[in-house]
């Protein structure tokens, strides 16, 4: 793995414990041992784990009750980790917000597998990231702008003019051919329309992002 997942180990058996981190270690994951749901929550507020592990017969919190807490602040991947084949248990625990349910005893390879799954699904079903340039913070789906939790009020055609200097972030794009992505032809006005609205998304978003290549049109900075 390029990076090392973090997994939180939700067990209360210390031979388990210890068995399963050492399996899931092999594998590359960084591994977070807790002893009941309590320490579990308390772990996955102040570590952000990429996954949880968890038992469902545990003390002082179960696994069921820890899942539906997890869930209720997070859509972080959870598999529980059950040591009775039973059905009631499976569908128990996929209802409090699991994503998948191994029995015990399992293969570590089969646990890696499962593991892996989950992690792709959360990932394909995952929104995608805001987009960054310098400070700021852009949502295209949303249509917002932030600058250090503070969000830049753009126009329709300011937005769309960041959005085609986004798509060419590095590339110089002359005012025909920003007419052409922002307003829908080169043939939709004049060209000083684009300076002016270059000029009032600099004034909102920093001068120093778009950079003026002269004779050619403008980019934006790649930082």
């Amino acid at each position: 793995m390029a990076a090392a997942v973090t997994i939180l180990l939700a067990e209360d058996d210390p031979d388990l414990q210890v068995t399963t981190r050492l399996v899931l270690e092999r594998f590359g994951y960084s591994v977070i041992v807790a002893g009941d749901g309590e320490q579990a929550l308390a772990a996955f507020t102040a570590r952000t784990p990429d996954l949880l592990l968890v038992d469902v017969m545990m003390p002082v919190m179960d696994g069921i009750t820890l899942t539906r807490e997890v869930r209720r602040r997070s859509t972080v991947p959870i598999i529980m980790l059950t040591a009775r084949d039973l059905s009631h248990d499976h569908v128990t625990g996929l209802d409090a917000g699991a994503d998948d349910y191994v029995t015990k005893p399992f293969q570590g390879d089969v646990l890696h597998a499962r593991i892996q799954a989950v992690l792709r699904r959360a990932a394909m079903q995952a929104p995608p990231a805001n987009e960054r340039v310098g400070d700021l913070e852009i949502d295209r789906d949303g249509m917002v702008v932030m600058r250090h939790g503070e969000q830049i009020d753009l126009s329709t055609t300011e937005f769309r003019l960041l959005e085609a200097l986004l798509d060419h972030r590095g590339a110089v794009l002359s005012r025909a051919q920003l007419l052409d992505l922002v307003w829908g032809s080169a043939d939709w006005g004049e060209e000083r329309v684009v300076d002016v609205n270059i000029q009032r998304l600099r004034a909102k978003i920093g001068a120093e992002l778009i950079t003026t290549v002269r004779g050619a049109g403008y980019k934006l900075v790649r930082a």
